[in-house]
């Protein structure tokens, strides 16, 4: 006769199979955010490609885009002289505005020589009066104010004027990837940070408590051989934006109808905003987020410590290839120095330095620093040194982007 299995047999079979399958499932939600970040990093290498083609060839390089209404430099030019204003292209006026990477902007417009410190600018309002309100229009409604501020601009009758800067408003939905013209869901939203490029012009200044390496006081008259650097960052959409019925995810996002025959704009209550942040904490991440509730999500500046770039291998001198998030000196935006570090812990998280380079979060690894065990970033490429006479600055966004592309321009 066989033996038949008792019932506190079966419960504990079922109840090992039921730990078994709890496992298996919990797998799936990682398969698929790690499909999902594998699609992005693919597909966004090609949004990144759209953005740096966009931004070179429509804003770089083009110089007779009739971007400009002349008449707001009316205050500065009589009719006539409107004929020697030199057409050039868009990021001319970043380029022609001294204040970008400027140390002290209290030194007066027209002044012999300016000292610079070759770090991004993150809040593109550079303490400038003539253009105070741009990252709040950045953060209210995702529109990228570039330009003004005061600068000097070369004639073609030979003289130099100093003037306000015109401003060229780019607008979210003209960042959006795909375009409105494919027809297809927003997936990708660009932004940038801009900064000047040390070209070995001018001198070392020296200040309260020595010589500042790491910054360069250079003639006005040179300003033009210092080329402007633009990081651009891809991001993907928010994924948990969630709409009204009739309206589409670009509508939401842009607040304009699809329908060109309709020039109504979407209710406010039906905004959305592509990639929403805490308005009291510029890392603190906000789902479906609506404008005026919340942020737009713009690139954030910190500024590093000597403690900041550290060694996996304490006898490699060479090699600095662990970044330590807690450290950061200070987080630019209205950013809680907790939130914005929990944001850089993140694998394959992407930064820019104040050289220019991208660096990548590979992995978060565990290091005793002053008797404590702590999380720190392993990143590649490594720092060179540790010094922050050579690495000041990170600029990151709080949603790991897709790619950053750094563009140079002369």
């Amino acid at each position: 006769m066989k033996r038949a299995f008792t019932l506190l047999e079966i419960l504990i079979s079922v109840v090992v199979l039921a730990i078994g399958l709890v496992g298996v499932v919990a797998i799936f939600p990682a398969v698929i955010d790690l499909q999902r970040r594998a699609q992005d990093t693919v597909i966004g290498q090609n949004a990144a490609s759209s953005a740096e083609a966009q931004l070179v060839g429509t804003f770089v390089k083009n110089p007779s885009l009739n971007w400009l209404d002349w008449s707001d430099w009316s205050d500065v030019f009589n009719e006539s002289d409107l004929s020697l204003i030199p057409r050039f292209p868009v990021f001319d006026t970043l380029k022609r505005d001294v204040a970008i990477s400027v140390r002290d902007s209290r030194i007066p417009v027209g002044a012999s020589d300016y000292v610079y410190n070759f770090l991004w600018e993150a809040n593109w309002d550079w303490e400038r009066p003539e253009n105070e309100d741009a990252f709040d229009v950045l953060t209210d409604t995702g529109d990228l104010v570039i330009g003004g501020g005061r600068g000097r601009v070369p004639m073609q009758d030979g003289s130099t004027a100093v003037i306000t800067l015109p401003t060229l408003t780019l607008a979210l939905g003209d960042r959006l990837m795909p375009d409105a013209a494919s027809g297809a869901d927003p997936r990708y939203v660009y932004d940038m940070v801009v900064r000047r490029v040390d070209a070995g012009i001018g001198f070392v200044p020296r200040g309260d408590s020595g010589n500042r390496t790491y910054e360069k006081r250079v003639p006005a008259a040179r300003l033009d051989e210092l080329p402007l650097q633009i990081a651009v960052f891809v991001r993907r959409i928010d994924r948990n934006i969630r709409v009204p019925v009739g309206v589409s995810i670009r509508e939401a996002i842009t607040g304009v109808n699809d329908d060109p025959d309709d020039t109504g704009s979407i209710a406010s209550g039906n905004r959305r905003l592509p990639l929403a942040v805490s308005e009291n904490d510029s890392c603190r991440l906000i789902q479906n987020g609506k404008p005026g509730d919340h942020s737009y999500s713009a690139p954030v500046a910190a500024l590093l410590r000597d403690t900041t770039i550290l060694r996996s291998d304490d006898n490699n001198e060479n090699v600095w290839d662990l970044f330590d998030p807690t450290s950061l000196r200070h987080v630019g935006n209205g950013t809680n120095a907790n939130s914005a570090a929990e944001r850089l812990t993140q694998v394959g998280q992407l930064f820019v330095d104040n050289t220019g380079v991208v660096r990548k979060v590979t992995a978060i690894v565990q290091k005793e620093i002053d008797g404590a065990s702590r999380k720190v970033l392993a990143v590649t490429p490594a720092f060179s040194t540790d010094s922050t006479d050579v690495y000041r600055q990170i600029v990151f966004t709080p949603q790991v982007p897709v790619d950053i592309r750094v563009l140079t321009t002369r």
